[in-house]
């Protein structure tokens, strides 16, 4: 079964809204509409949004580090390691959600995606307004819900992703400690498959973005001291 990242983005978020129902939904609501506190930070220091620029893409961007030896690094045994800042990381991960048709509505509903790198997890997200979610391939429940959220105010809603990715077959996969943030309210992956009704495989499969191609094969993924490093193999 092929599932719309779109529609597990929808549902995350307004089932839990819907969750929430009555006087507890207010409450929700509120916080599903606050920036996260690491968000915040960032924002404040150093606003590195990155928008769906038709003439950028994270090919370009490789592309470019490969021309000019730029964060490239050659390991030896035709490896090669290259290093991405987090807006470039951001552009990466955009470039992915572009190539899948059906997630075209919810990034061009989106006020740009943010990526941060702590440590050895990574945590992306975007901010988007739950009324410009498309509905009609939502299941009734979060239907129900968006209605209810225009009623609570027309706020903008954070949603990311934070954890650790591994690459596999070309793509960013999820790994099993993989948090969902809407606001600042956190949801596992167990969270997700109640919320979904689809297994962990399904939702790694359906929230992977595939990387871009620029003649090598990627196939490793580390971050260092606020930096993403791609390893791979040259032809």
């Amino acid at each position: 079964m092929k599932v719309k990242p779109v529609l597990i983005v929808g549902t995350v978020v307004l089932v839990g809204l819907a969750a929430g129902a009555g006087a507890g939904a207010a409450y929700y609501w509120m916080q599903a509409t606050a920036l996260p506190p690491a968000i915040q930070v960032a924002n404040a220091t150093s606003p590195e949004l990155v928008v769906n620029q038709p003439n950028t893409s994270a090919e370009a961007v490789l592309a470019q580090k490969l021309a000019t030896g730029e964060g490239v690094r050659y390991e030896g045994n035709n490896r090669i390691a290259i290093t991405l800042t987090e807006a470039e990381m951001s552009q990466v991960i955009l470039d992915g959600l572009a190539q899948v048709p059906e997630a075209q509505p919810l990034l061009q509903s989106a006020q740009g995606i943010q990526t941060t790198i702590e440590g050895q997890r990574v945590r992306t997200g975007l901010t988007l307004n739950p009324a410009d979610l498309p509905t009609e391939n939502l299941p009734p429940q979060a239907q129900r819900a968006l209605g209810m959220a225009t009623l609570l105010g027309n706020q903008s809603l954070y949603v990311g992703i934070e954890g650790s990715p591994r690459v596999e077959n070309g793509r960013l996969v999820l790994d099993p400690n993989t948090q969902i943030q809407v606001g600042r309210i956190n949801l596992t992956l167990s969270d997700l498959e109640r919320a979904t009704g689809l297994n962990a495989d399904q939702l790694s499969r359906a929230a992977s973005v595939t990387l871009p191609q620029t003649g090598l094969t990627l196939d490793g993924l580390e971050f260092s001291e606020g930096t993403a490093i791609l390893r791979g193999a040259m032809p």
